[in-house]
């Protein structure tokens, strides 16, 4: 049986989106969960460590999935003085406050955990895990700044040969995020880390705001998930509402919000590829540091002057899969 389940890793900032990924990642049996390991993003390392173990405990996981915090700070990003990136999250003193905005929109409220990270980093443990591993047998999903991933893939190559795939949620091609006028905020923090995952030659699905965007949930979707009556759900329904609210998202219709879960649909297209639309594409990162830094740039050449495929691309999501599946697997952890 173990087999036949999708061995992954969950590479996490975690706010609200990350906390409904990962509590599916630990609820559907199709997936065998090897390990988490955190970085900034969200928030500093530190919270979003923290906001991870909370999710773990809360799933009583804490005997088999291991959190391993990362890195503290993008690659190159923050080096110099007066770029937008400065505005990131970056580490602060202890006892220090999170800010209200990113307190509200990426605290996660469950009961004070007890568990502890792991000793080993995040990229020490990605290399040591993945280096005893058989070839393409890890799917790595990451759904924060791909940091850890980049440093452990410059740190030591060999490991690139043992990844299956990796599922990033990251980057736009008709959309920006809030911190930029073209650049999608996962890549914006870290655009040098998403540029050398891109050039590592696996195999890679981006799954950017136009797929998330389009498979939205409403809140009477995260009523109807409510109902299923486990802590589980109730807990997604709260961090579903909860992110809505953060971010304002409304639809034609102004009554009612359109809430992209981003990083759960990334999870889904592990089990399910057919949740995504997708197209094979060449796609770079503006490491430029131009007005455009950290946008992904698609090759719409056509032809001998196009440039070879480096991943697929998604441009839209199938809704209906992706709802039914956040609800079927919160209906048979019920069942279990």
């Amino acid at each position: 049986m173990n087999d036949l389940k999708h061995r992954i890793i969950m590479d996490v900032d975690t706010g609200s989106d990350d906390a409904v990924a990962l509590i599916l990642a630990m609820l559907d049996e199709t997936f065998d969960l090897q390990g988490i390991t955190s970085v900034n993003g969200n928030l500093e390392v530190k919270l979003t460590t923290e906001n991870t173990l909370r999710m773990v405990e809360f799933c009583n996981k804490q005997d088999t999935v291991k959190v391993y915090r990362g890195a503290d700070l993008p690659i190159v990003s923050t080096l110099l003085p007066n770029t937008p990136q400065s505005m990131a999250p970056i580490p602060r003193r202890e006892g220090e406050s999170v800010p209200e905005g990113l307190h509200h929109a990426s605290h996660i409220e469950v009961p004070k955990f007890t568990i502890k990270e792991e000793d080993d980093s995040a990229v020490v443990w990605l290399i040591n895990k993945l280096r005893h591993e058989d070839d393409k047998s890890i799917t790595i999903v990451a759904v924060g700044p791909l940091t850890n991933i980049a440093l452990a893939m410059r740190s030591d190559p060999r490991i690139i040969p043992k990844i299956k795939r990796i599922v990033i949620m990251g980057g736009a091609d008709a959309y920006a995020g809030s911190n930029s006028m073209a650049a999608e905020f996962n890549v914006w923090i870290d655009p040098e880390a998403m540029e050398i995952v891109l050039q590592s030659g696996c195999d890679i699905t981006v799954v950017p705001l136009d797929a998330t965007f389009s498979s939205y949930i409403t809140p009477s979707d995260a009523e109807e998930i409510r109902a299923i009556g486990t802590p589980e759900a109730n807990k997604v329904a709260d961090l579903i509402l909860k992110y809505g609210t953060a971010k304002m998202l409304k639809g034609r219709d102004e009554d009612e919000l359109r809430i992209p879960i981003h990083d759960a649909l990334a999870l889904c297209s592990v089990r399910y590829p057919e949740v995504l639309f997708t197209r094979d594409v060449c796609c770079h990162v503006d490491t430029s540091h131009g007005i455009a830094y950290g946008e992904t740039v698609i090759d719409k050449r056509r032809g001998i002057t196009a440039n070879q495929p480096n991943c697929r691309f998604a441009f839209k999501a199938d809704r209906e899969l992706f709802i039914s599946w956040i609800k079927d697997v919160l209906i048979r952890a019920k069942d279990r």
